[in-house]
């Protein structure tokens, strides 16, 4: 994700450092808020999470417009902030209906790290996930997804709820790659590779439309 605000913009010098400005006086709003009006301090490395998180709402929804750079330029930083937000909310809705998908569509397999992964740790991200405040952030204290099963294709340039939704994307593609084959067959496919490496099968952290895939290259 994009968190650069100015988006390759053609700004001057003179709009860059009015959106600055105008963003740290929002980021003192935030930081109210944050507190809950009790106070308009926080320690430096809060204010750095708190105005990343702003970056972060405001550029997932500049990503979605036909001309983010117009977008920036003629619509009031506050208003780009509540949609993005607003957006940024709307994307943890969608993650939760993904998962639903996702457990629907699961693989009928052993595999430790796969039914783990769909069956609490998505979960827990969602629960946890801070789209006010910690946009930016996967899970509680870090950009990156505490997630065990890999995928075939992942997107780590990603982070946030964008990274969750993504993932989930693409794990229930992958499903449906894998419906094509019999449990029986794929895990075989465990079995011989667990096997291969003098490991216990179900603790393989391994992608199942990888070792398919591979299979199939080496029968062809």
């Amino acid at each position: 994700m994009n968190n650069d605000i100015s988006l390759g913009t053609s700004l001057n010098p003179e709009e860059i450092a009015e959106i600055q400005s105008h963003l740290m006086q929002m980021l003192g709003d935030e930081i109210l808020r944050y507190n809950h009006d009790q106070s308009s301090s926080v320690p430096v490395e809060q204010a750095q999470i708190l105005f990343e998180s702003m970056l972060y709402c405001i550029t997932a929804y500049l990503n979605t417009q036909p001309d983010p750079q117009n977008a920036l330029k003629t619509r009031k930083l506050e208003k780009l902030y509540k949609s993005g937000l607003d957006l940024v909310k709307q994307y943890v809705n969608d993650s939760h209906l993904l998962l639903a998908e996702a457990k629907l569509t699961r693989i009928p397999t052993d595999l430790i790290a796969y039914n783990h992964t769909i069956d609490s740790e998505i979960d827990l991200l969602l629960q946890g996930y801070d789209a006010r405040f910690k946009a930016q952030y996967t899970t509680e204290l870090s950009t990156m997804a505490i997630i065990s099963y890999p995928l075939l294709k992942d997107d780590l340039s990603i982070t946030g709820i964008l990274y969750i939704k993504n993932y989930l994307t693409q794990l229930i593609k992958e499903n449906k790659f894998c419906s094509q084959f019999s449990k029986n067959y794929i895990r075989s496919l465990l079995l011989t590779y667990g096997v291969q490496y003098h490991s216990d099968y179900h603790d393989l952290l391994i992608n199942i439309p990888e070792l398919i895939l591979a299979d199939k290259k080496e029968h062809q």
